[in-house]
């Protein structure tokens, strides 16, 4: 490991809003940025802790074929460690150019400069179209405001982890709470990492067709239709108009899956539960759906309308 990475030279990050910070540097919020009084941007930075670090790359999962962004990288620890620990490629976003100098010196002291680059621009910005995931540190109305640039670029199935502050209105798809001892000068704290997966998008109507017979299950089609808040979604099928609502719906990039008790015979009433699960490939899915009576069918489902 690198000596800059060993002596704890800060990282970007965004704690202004907490404890003396807040006294000290008096904040504005323009265009969900947070500015300092003469309106150029700032944001107070401080170390990520080496084992917070590695909390945030283990949740995500990250292995040789990621490639790992991280936005106000500061030191370029993240990155750094992605490639020396996990095979990871990757880079990194900051302001300040001197952090960047730096970040590129430690990827180069550490062997790894020819998978890691850094980069100095604004996180608003930058471009992350390459990353399977991307990682943050940031004040909450920063985070907010990446939201959606994060959603629009980033593919089905790429990791978020943000460290100590959560999206609004999205809820994580895993958490972690634990003891960091290098947090607060040495003192020691909480650390929260919150893991996202970037669903695809599968809001409005569907037709499903069912490819195979069971006496469990009407040959359909049906109409799926489909509400959706981030990964979690409203779900219904409509069988010979009929509305059987769905459950455990949600998604998981570009998995779905439901499950809804359907009748036997048209008109009936619903009586055995099937599990449907599948893959989203732009306007069409594919999956299997099984109960547990044995049954198994393969369905497939083409989008009909947005609305």
């Amino acid at each position: 490991m690198p000596s800059a990475l060993r002596d704890g030279r800060r990282r970007r990050v965004a704690l202004a809003l907490a404890g003396s910070w807040a006294g000290a540097l008096p904040l504005v919020l323009v265009a969900g940025r947070a500015l300092a009084q003469d309106d150029k941007p700032f944001s107070p930075f401080i170390t990520t802790p080496n084992n917070t670090v590695m909390r945030m790359l283990s949740i995500a999962t990250v292995g040789k074929d990621d490639h790992v962004i991280d936005l106000g990288s500061g030191d370029g620890r993240i990155p750094i460690t992605a490639a020396l620990k996990f095979g990871a490629s990757g880079g990194g976003v900051d302001l300040d150019a001197k952090l960047v100098e730096v970040s590129n010196r430690n990827a180069a002291e550490a062997g790894v400069a020819s998978r890691v680059r850094f980069e100095r621009g604004d996180v608003f910005a930058a471009d992350v179209r390459k990353a399977t995931v991307v990682t943050l540190y940031m004040l909450p109305p920063i985070v907010q405001g990446l939201k959606p640039v994060l959603l629009r670029q980033l593919r089905p199935g790429s990791r978020i982890v943000s460290h100590d502050f959560p999206f609004d209105g999205w809820q994580a798809d895993a958490t972690e709470t634990f003891f960091a001892p290098e947090k607060n000068n040495g003192r020691g704290g909480e650390s929260t990492v919150f893991l996202y997966v970037v669903p695809v998008e599968v809001h409005g109507r569907w037709t499903l067709t069912i490819t195979g017979n069971s006496p469990d299950m009407l040959p359909g089609p049906f109409e799926l239709r489909l509400q959706q808040s981030n990964q979690l979604l409203d779900a219904e099928l409509n069988v010979a108009r009929q509305v059987y609502a769905a459950r455990d719906a949600r998604l998981a990039g570009d998995r779905v899956r439901f499950t809804t008790a359907l009748p036997v015979e048209a008109g009936g009433p619903p009586r055995v539960p099937w599990q449907f699960s599948g893959r989203v490939d732009g306007e069409t899915m594919t999956g299997i759906a099984r109960n547990d009576r044995g049954g198994e069918v393969r369905w497939q489902a083409r989008r009909t309308a947005r609305r």
